[in-house]
């Protein structure tokens, strides 16, 4: 394949799937209800047959419980009954670059960590969220726009989280000890949350959203480092370098017009055109879903690992480039964050000498 077509399929795919030192202390304890707080109301679940086996673990299984209004926000909960305390949760949010895939792929992929999470008490939680719709070439961008970016998906998760809090006497949930992981956009979903400050609104009229958005700790799997997709250019620099001449530049928006996805990249921001990418609004937009700049010392401790991926597969070699876990953990370890990392991409390996792997490291932080 010419190297021009290896590197637009490359990119291509990347951005179709791609998915401020605050000081805001994530481990801050979460505020309990005031004691004078009127009762809440109970959440109706209905328990159905667990999707996975659980192996005689003592858990009830509902499905498709809606946190929201929008037709993705429904969430599957496994609740542990053998256990004498509020439980901690953990919450998976799964991959799909924010235009596919759904929470299924938790009892898929991800059974042997569901029965670890429920054998200790920990509740498990997979989430859907609303999805972006990209328009063909010649599409009316002034609509994909109107959808508000990677944050309309990302805000759902949001809520999800403090639709659980919320709810926390119905399913028994210890609200101080909360964990995520995802793999893709998921994990990028949840190290948003876990760099970000508290997004609980405490004047809101809707009670959900007063809840916190606080967490002990964060699981990337197979992850991208900064949703700011402008900021993949310095990340990415070795993979995209040696094609500079063919595609006119290296910057995100000159390879995303050269190959013809710019509509993804638009629709992924939230905007109707390359010229509002560096408007102020933008700017701000783009501050606010750029993970590596909102990390700081308070943040949820960290675990990323990235995976080896195959020459012949070049979606996965760019999107989930060892360079992205490698820059979450630099980035973590410049601002005095716990963080255990893993790049298994040949040439830029990285290995945390303790070999924990992430269902132990979330543990560890919520029990």
């Amino acid at each position: 394949m010419p190297h021009f077509a290896r590197l637009a399929l490359l990119l291509g795919c990347s951005l179709l799937f791609a998915c401020s030192d605050s000081g805001d202390s994530h481990n801050t304890p979460v505020t309990p209800p005031e004691p004078n707080e009127p009762p809440r109301p109970a959440l109706e679940l209905t328990f159905s047959e667990a999707p996975i086996a659980l192996d005689g673990i003592n858990a009830e299984f509902a499905a498709d419980v809606p946190y929201g209004d929008k037709a993705r926000n429904v969430l599957d909960i496994y609740l542990p009954r053998d256990c004498d305390d509020p439980t901690p949760l953990v919450i998976y949010i799964h991959g799909g670059g924010f235009t596919g895939g759904d929470k299924s792929s938790a009892h898929e992929r991800f059974g042997d960590d569901i029965r670890a999470f429920l054998q200790n008490c920990v509740a498990y939680a997979s989430i859907n969220y609303t999805l972006l719709e990209v328009p063909e070439a010649g599409g009316d961008m002034s609509a994909a726009a109107a959808q508000g970016g990677v944050l309309t998906s990302m805000n759902d998760s949001a809520r999800a989280l403090q639709f659980m809090r919320y709810y926390f006497e119905s399913l028994n949930l210890d609200v101080d000890n909360v964990a995520l992981y995802g793999g893709s956009a998921g994990a990028g979903t949840a190290l948003w949350l876990g760099t970000h400050d508290d997004m609980a609104d405490p004047d809101a009229e809707d009670a959900v959203l007063r809840e916190s958005t606080r967490v002990k700790a964060v699981g990337a799997l197979a992850t991208q480092s900064t949703y700011d997709l402008v900021d993949w250019e310095a990340i990415l620099l070795p993979v995209i370098e040696p094609f500079e001449a063919i595609l006119g530049g290296t910057d995100i928006i000159t390879v995303a017009q050269a190959i013809g996805t710019e509509n993804y990249l638009l629709t992924f921001l939230g905007v109707a055109s390359v010229a509002e990418v560096d408007t102020q609004d933008n700017i701000d937009y783009r501050a606010n879903v750029d993970m590596l700049e909102l990390m700081d010392s308070g943040d949820a401790p960290i675990y990323v690992h990235n995976y080896e991926t195959s020459p012949d597969d070049l979606l996965n070699l760019f999107l989930h480039h060892g360079l992205h876990a490698i820059a979450v953990y630099d980035r973590a370890v410049e601002v005095g964050l716990e963080a255990v990392g893993y790049s298994e991409q040949p040439g830029y390996l990285l290995e945390d000498p303790s070999g924990e792997g992430h269902v132990s490291f979330l543990m560890r932080h919520i029990r």
